[in-house]
């Protein structure tokens, strides 16, 4: 089978198209034949040792872990798919033509659901669901302002907390201004015509998705009681202890129960992921080039021929 591989860290010359050897699996696990891989910027960090310190790599390693296919073989102990089901979710190596993807992190997509829009969900998406239900509890009643609302994270987030009734504020600029229309935002910050906390006090909750700056200014705009996540960088626990607020810095956990409550969202038509360019697997050095520029405006879909 083919796959993108690193030998060892670098830029983008480094990520190969190779034969590798067919996977085989463990008892746990399922071989699903990928259709559809969603490209992260968590990605390109992984390949250009970023994250080394925390998780160091043996090479030849196959970069991704968001993908979309069919199982075709499951193991002994797999009781929930069986072959032939679509399924989405995380799989080590996921740029390849084969994933062995363990149960635990994969759920059944639905039979509206394209394989892109599978494998545009898994990192973005759990990441928007676990800040907006589990952190945040958005509710009716209840205003949230996004810092990044039209990003990778942000746009899930920005739909997940409207579907649960709260009042959304996202700041953005540019085009991402008319995107955040189209989802129904109910008020839109351009940041770079305007300061955030001229125009909003005493919000419920703060999703921080840019950092630096941006969350420095974002504590005295939440009501006492209230709550700052990100997940970019370390909280201000000296600054959130002096609003009267709880600061949270959220690393998304990977499971299959999430990943079908978000697929039951996106069948009901309560979220849609922001999608842009598709290529080829072949192409993987040109999508995560475009991915570390930052200038793309939804998720990059690598397909497999």
């Amino acid at each position: 089978m083919k796959a993108i591989r690193i030998h060892e860290y670098g830029d983008g010359n480094t990520l190969r198209l190779e034969e590798v050897p067919r996977l085989s699996i463990t008892d746990d696990q399922m071989l699903v034949r990928v259709h559809d891989i969603g490209v992260n910027p968590i990605d390109w960090k992984i390949r250009q040792g970023y994250m080394k310190q925390v998780m160091p790599l043996s090479f030849p390693y196959t970069i991704g872990q968001d993908f979309a296919g069919d199982v075709t073989e499951c193991g002994k102990a797999v009781k929930r798919f069986h072959v032939g089901d679509r399924v989405f979710g995380f799989a080590n190596g996921a740029y390849a033509e084969y994933v062995a993807a363990p149960e635990s992190t994969v759920a059944a997509m639905p039979s509206s659901m394209d394989y892109s829009v599978g494998a545009a969900l898994p990192t973005a998406g759990l990441t928007a669901l676990q800040i907006i239900r589990d952190v945040v509890r958005a509710e009716a009643g209840m205003t949230v302002l996004i810092h990044g609302a039209a990003g990778g994270v942000g746009s899930f987030a920005s739909q997940i907390a409207k579907a649960r009734g709260a009042r959304v504020i996202g700041s953005a600029a540019g085009e991402d201004i008319d995107y955040l229309k189209t989802i129904h935002i109910d008020e839109i910050i351009d940041y770079k015509r305007e300061r955030f906390e001229n125009k909003v006090h005493t919000v419920d909750a703060v999703v921080d998705l840019v950092g630096g700056e941006t969350q420095t200014r974002s504590y005295s705009v939440v009501k006492k009681g209230g709550v700052l996540v990100t997940t970019v960088g370390l909280v201000d626990d000296t600054a959130a202890k002096a609003a009267g607020i709880r600061a949270v810095h959220v690393v998304m956990k990977r499971n299959a129960a999430d990943l079908a409550e978000l697929a039951g969202l996106v069948e009901k038509g309560k979220v849609q992921p922001r999608l842009a360019q598709t290529l080829a697997l072949s192409e993987a050095r040109e999508a995560q080039a475009l991915s570390e520029t930052g200038k793309t405006r939804g998720k990059l879909i690598l397909k497999v021929a």
